[in-house]
């Protein structure tokens, strides 16, 4: 009887609200717990921003890119900034430097936080196009922060950046996004210069919730697949990319120097592009 009880709630709420009333209660309802365990650390560091080792994201922002709580939030953006550094030292050339960066899709800056200042950076630009975050990090952070447009061209001129950095940005793009946007990214980047992207490799889609066989199966075939599903958030859109794909593909744009499978914080698969001379 609860279990019928409980369909016919959630049968209720489909039928009254929309959908992205219901992506809003899901996503208050897994974030709750959250809120309510880091509520008095959010609360100390609102009135004392250096208390807890520097400025932190509030929940609300942390939540938007799926991580609302601080220790997941802070533990991500610290190991992943180490995974990039030691994917571009793996894949760069001995006494090679990288001191223009852009971090394309930087969110409230989880990455931000940890790569700015590091040796022999000179200078970071961050963008994304939810201008709530990008005013957080610009207020916060040291760098330029500035909004994007859902679509290229990015307002850089040629040649502008050594490295960019797309952590979580193409694991959400269809196929034509994708290749518009490493058109772009080749378009700023230096001769010689290198792209460091995340994708979500084909083993992920099995636990991926709503995918069907058809999809599954479109996957294995091609290596590729963005499942979009209606979502009514970025965030919610997931693609996948095999390593066969992405050498095939994205090798019109770069040349591949390194693919980590699970290589960003144990779970994406982590590959360094670099812009030919």
């Amino acid at each position: 009887m609860p279990a019928v009880r409980a369909e016919g709630v959630r049968s209720l709420v489909r039928a009254v609200l929309p959908p992205p009333a219901r992506h809003w209660l899901r996503r208050a309802a897994r974030e709750a717990p959250h809120r309510l365990r880091d509520f008095p650390k959010d609360a100390v560091a609102a009135l004392l921003p250096k208390a807890f080792g520097g400025p932190m994201p509030p929940p609300g922002l942390r939540a938007r890119v799926g991580l609302g709580s601080r220790d997941e939030f802070d533990a991500v953006g610290r190991d992943g900034a180490r995974d990039v550094l030691a994917a571009l030292a793996r894949a760069g050339e001995p006494g090679r430097t990288f001191p223009d960066w852009l971090d394309f899709g930087c969110g409230c800056g989880r990455i931000a936080r940890y790569l700015i200042g590091s040796p022999g950076l000179r200078s970071y630009a961050g963008v994304d196009v939810d201008a709530r975050q990008i005013g957080w990090a610009a207020r916060n952070l040291t760098g330029r922060f500035r909004v994007m447009r859902p679509d290229p061209p990015l307002d850089f001129p040629d040649a502008s950046f050594d490295a960019v950095l797309a952590v979580s940005v193409f694991t959400h793009f269809d196929e034509s996004q994708q290749d518009a946007w490493l058109a772009e990214i080749r378009r700023i980047l230096r001769p010689g210069g290198m792209l460091v992207a995340t994708t979500l490799a084909p083993e992920n889609a099995l636990t991926c919730p709503g995918l069907t066989a058809a999809e599954l199966a479109a996957l294995e075939r091609r290596g590729f697949l963005a499942a979009d599903h209606g979502a009514a958030v970025f965030n919610d859109r997931s693609t996948f990319h095999s390593r066969a794909y992405l050498e095939a593909s994205w090798s019109r744009f770069f040349r591949l120097r390194l693919h980590a499978p699970r290589g960003f914080v144990s779970y994406q698969d982590l590959a360094v592009w670099q812009k030919p001379r």
